[in-house]
């Protein structure tokens, strides 16, 4: 009996053997070794898909279980993934577990890019295993189809089984991939999926998770019938100088008994709802070595090789008529594929495709045989409401339209590759990818294997079938190593010739492993950075100010708000602010940063040698500097413009196509009557054509009305151009006092403009009655007459006495109740530049809208044209006793509020206080400023609430008392 148990035992264990060596695929490894199912690539939630695919989506609600002993629920005898899961709740995927109620509040967990990581306060941190299930009914109806598990995309790994049954190990790069489980599904039955999640193992994802290691099935889960031959994978390449469509298809069969009698390949292209089919199509077949590759029509019999059981057919299609792809043009076909056996339908597919060619002619861009300027951005992959990367086109739609309509045509996405949802609306919209490896020099962004060019295998097979992806990028700021870069490079060429490569986007990049190269990432002076190959501004413009605390309630999902109201109201009551003040100074960051952003996109593009930026970055990717939170990018982490910012309207007028330019020193913008202003207008040009016999005129407006204007000639004006268009010296007309104006500059329907200060001529002014310090008197006798020594005796009869601050005559005065006008810290190091990333001494400066500051023409914001006035105040505030409505210059740097100028009263006299204010200098500005200075201390209007404590002491006395107050933060 012993002996006949063991024989059927050992038959048993031998049929099992043969059973399994017969259902395991040949050459698997890796991950697909752990479920025995070779991983093949797959389409899942496509933009356009044929009436012969039968797919059932598993998008909504799963059951979804926290384990907390993982090791119980793996254990293959203990079967509880079939069981009931007590304290299960539901779940929707796709999305992310944080981003839905999983875990406990907490701080982020960055990727391991320790010296670039952005951690924060984020609603729920769960780091571990979750468990997914969810029951599907198979079609009765899909009896003798072949039937497969499509997976979307899970963050870290995820562990598959069907009925129980072990399906897939899923850990990737960029990749989607399905599994045949036609052997574990019965159809007109129900099907369980499981679905083991765990986000604290090292993930391929990159920077997608810089923010917070995520966790859970971020994409769509699907199951699709297809018949036993089918069209197993398709794309398009489109072959512009040709005008044709290349279309692949890879036709698959299972079993010899499901192989197609004839099988025939029908393509059809349409645009617009219109076959655009030439009929004259030719014919290309791949391994159908009987047939001529100059077939007359266009579709393909299709002839497998010995022992195969795919084949790849390539069939042209001739485009009448044809439109190519462009940013500004995004037009796009879809080609229709069709499997017959002879003429019966079997199986179809559908891809949609753009047909362009981008190329690197010397030191040039080219784009369709034109020449070609990248305006990119960066993306950091920023979704404070899911954590993820919405798998929505429509979402993906909504923030790209804006990126498009700020005049972007390109983007960078950080050491990461974005979803192939973004992709399908970058293509609608035009806006062409850079998608990146994850490798941040030669260093994974997290623990997992090196291997880039598997990576770069990865992307190509995934996305290729998307015209915006245009870049193959190994990474950030670094060297893969040598020889793999050049490798990297061959491969990338080798694989897909239609597109730009570039090594790594910052430096270490060659001849010899990129197509272009990255350029400055500030400013730079025309013609100061050559190189042979083109090259694009890395980083571009990243500048830092605060993060809005007014943006606190948009913070409702995944993030936390990184700087609530509440907090921001004990930053400005320690610094002796109030809210108006706090918005003001918030406001006045934005305006800055606009500021900023125009001069340096101008910059780059009055650079002839220039072929593109990447500006940094389009959103804020809210990083943590000390007790704040930066916000460098040119919208809100939620793609709406900053208040007091730039729209996208604004933005465009400089970072469309063409745009016009100007040349003139900063100086030369604020004038006075009668000056003559030099102002060479230039061009960079890459619209769509040549201008022929150009004309531009110019106008200087104010208060609406227009001061002076002219007209010039430009002539033709090549594409692809960069040149002076005219020089121009404009009079200042006269005004009859300080005004804010525009130089607006138009070409056709191309125009720019630029702020300006004009003010009129002014004659030295009667100082009579105004007592000046002896350091400051040589300064001011070029602007007032008669005044009068401070040491004289005729001071004591002076109703102004103009010191610096510390002066023992400003003691006697203020000690006598007079009316001091106090200057310190004007010959300082100026205090305009923002800072790179970091936030530095200046964030912004706001002006009060006073009768104190006369008719100097501000906006209440720190404009370019102020720059020569603002230095380094070194009077951090707050200041004891000193009140917000007597604040008249606040500014805030990095580490908190300083002030710049303010009314007080001192003992029994009263003072304007100036910090870091040049008013001597003779500058039309300062002196303007100064002038109203100096008629509000002397009117009945300056009666200052704000009360400082006097001194009993003389030397700086004062200059102690201002800073007993001071704290940062």
């Amino acid at each position: 009996m012993k002996n006949m148990r063991a024989l059927f035992c050992l038959v048993c264990v031998l049929q099992a053997a043969v059973c399994l060596c017969a259902s395991q695929p040949p050459e698997l490894s890796g991950e697909e070794t752990w479920g025995y199912r070779r991983a093949l690539p797959a389409v899942v939630n496509p933009v356009v898909s044929s009436p012969m695919q039968e797919v059932i989506s598993l998008r909504g609600e799963w059951e979804l279980h926290v384990t907390p002993r993982v090791y119980q629920w793996r254990h293959p005898k203990r079967n509880i993934r079939g069981k009931p899961w007590p304290g299960s709740r539901s779940i929707q995927v796709p999305g992310c577990w944080e981003a839905q109620g999983v875990g406990e509040p907490g701080t982020s967990v960055t990727w391991d890019i320790k010296w670039d990581h952005a951690p924060r306060e984020i609603r729920n941190v769960f780091m571990g295993e979750v468990w997914y299930r969810k029951s599907v009914d198979i079609p009765e109806e899909w009896q003798n189809r072949r039937i497969w598990l499509k997976i979307g995309g899970v963050r870290s790994q995820g562990w598959f089984w069907v009925n129980d049954q072990r399906v897939a190990w899923v850990n990737d790069y960029c990749g989607t991939y399905k599994y045949d489980i036609t052997d574990l599904v019965q159809p007109g039955q129900c099907a369980t999926v499981v679905a083991a999640v765990n986000n604290d193992v090292p993930s391929r994802k990159g920077q997608m998770v810089s923010s917070h290691c995520f966790g859970g099935i971020y994409r769509d889960i699907e199951i699709e019938a297809t018949p036993n031959t089918r069209i197993d994978d398709a794309w398009v390449r489109g072959d512009f100088d040709k005008r044709q469509a290349e279309v692949h298809a890879t036709v698959a069969f299972a079993t010899a008994a499901g192989k197609l009698t004839n099988p025939v390949l029908r393509v059809k292209v349409m645009a617009a709802g219109r076959d655009v089919s030439r009929k004259d199509a030719k014919t290309q077949i791949v391994g159908a070595n009987n047939h001529s590759p100059n077939h007359s029509s266009n579709h393909s019999p299709i002839v497998f090789t010995e022992g195969k059981q795919k084949t790849e057919v390539v069939v042209r299609v001739s485009l009448d008529p044809f439109r190519a792809w462009t940013p500004e043009h995004p037009h796009l076909y879809v080609a229709e594929l069709t499997l017959c056996d002879g003429d019966t339908p079997v199986h179809g597919w559908t891809e949609r495709f753009g047909v362009r060619k981008i190329e690197v002619r010397g030191d040039r861009f080219f784009l369709n045989n034109k020449p070609f300027f990248i305006r990119g951005f960066g993306d950091d992959f920023v979704y404070p409401l899911t954590m993820v990367s919405p798998a929505s086109k429509d979402e993906h739609l909504k923030h790209l339209r804006t990126a498009k309509a700020a005049g972007f045509n390109y983007v960078r996405l950080h050491t990461h590759c974005e979803l192939p949802e973004y992709f399908e609306a970058a293509d609608e919209v035009g806006i062409m990818i850079q998608p990146e490896l994850p490798y941040y020099g030669d260093y994974p962004g997290e623990a997992f294997t090196f291997d880039p060019l598997r990576d770069l295998k990865e992307l190509y097979q995934h996305y290729r079938r998307y015209v915006s992806l245009t870049t193959y990028c190994g990474g950030n700021e670094g060297l893969l190593g040598h020889p793999l870069d050049e490798d990297l490079y061959k491969l990338a060429k080798r694989l897909d010739p239609d597109r730009l490569v570039l090594h790594q986007d910052g430096s270490y990049n060659t001849a010899k492993n990129s197509d272009f190269l990255g350029g400055p990432r500030r400013e730079w002076q025309p013609g100061s950075f050559e190189c042979e190959l083109p090259f694009v501004a890395h980083e571009y413009l990243n500048l830092s100010v605060k993060q809005d605390p007014r943006l606190a309630d948009r913070f409702s999902g995944a993030w936390m708000p990184p700087i609530t109201l509440e907090r921001w109201d004990k930053f400005l009551q320690a610094a002796g602010l109030d809210r108006r003040w706090g918005e003001a100074l918030q406001d006045s960051q934005h305006a800055l940063q606009k500021v900023y952003q125009k001069r340096g996109i101008e910059a780059a593009r009055l650079d002839p040698a220039c072929d593109g930026y990447s500006f940094w970055t389009i959103v804020d990717v809210v990083v943590q500097q000390g007790d704040w939170y930066s916000a460098q990018g040119l919208f809100t982490p939620f793609w709406e413009p900053k208040k007091r910012g730039a729209t996208p309207d604004d933005f465009r007028i400089f970072n469309g196509p063409s745009t016009l330019l100007l040349k003139t020193e900063t100086e030369n913008r604020v004038a006075v009557s009668g000056d003559k202003v030099q102002a060479d207008f230039w061009i960079a040009h890459y619209g769509d054509e040549p201008v022929v016999n150009a004309r531009g005129n110019w106008k200087l407006q104010a208060e609406g009305q227009t001061l002076v204007q002219g007209e010039f000639e430009c002539g033709d004006i090549a594409l692809g151009s960069t040149r002076l268009l005219a020089e121009t010296d404009i009079t200042i007309p006269h005004v009859a006092k300080p005004m804010a104006a525009v130089l607006a500059v138009s070409v056709g329907d191309i125009s720019n403009s630029w702020d300006m200060w004009l003010f009129p001529r002014r004659e030295i002014q009667d100082g009579n009655g105004i007592a000046v310090s002896r350091d400051l008197l040589p300064a001011l006798e070029k602007l007032y007459s008669n005044l009068i020594p401070a040491e004289s005796p005729a001071a004591a009869q002076a109703d102004l006495l103009i010191s610096s601050i510390g002066s023992p005559e400003s003691d006697a005065a203020l000690a006598a109740g007079k009316r001091v006008l106090l200057m310190q810290g004007m010959q300082g190091r100026p205090n305009v530049s923002l800072g790179w990333w970091r936030m530095r001494g200046q964030v912004g400066t706001a002006f009060a809208h006073h009768p104190a500051l006369g008719e100097f023409p501000h906006d209440g914001t720190l404009s370019p044209l102020a720059f020569r006035l603002v230095k380094d105040s070194g009077k951090r505030l707050p200041v004891e006793g000193l009140l917000p409505d007597d604040m008249l210059v606040v500014g805030e740097g990095g580490k908190g509020y300083f002030l710049y100028a303010s009314a007080v009263r001192m003992g029994r006299g009263q003072a304007l206080l100036t910090f870091g204010l040049d008013l001597t200098s003779g500058t039309p500005e300062g002196t303007c400023l100064l002038d109203g200075f100096i008629r509000y201390a002397r009117s009945d209007a300056f009666n200052p609430q704000s009360v400082i404590k006097p001194v009993k002491s003389y030397g700086n006395g004062w200059l102690r008392t201002l800073r007993a107050g001071e704290t940062t933060y």
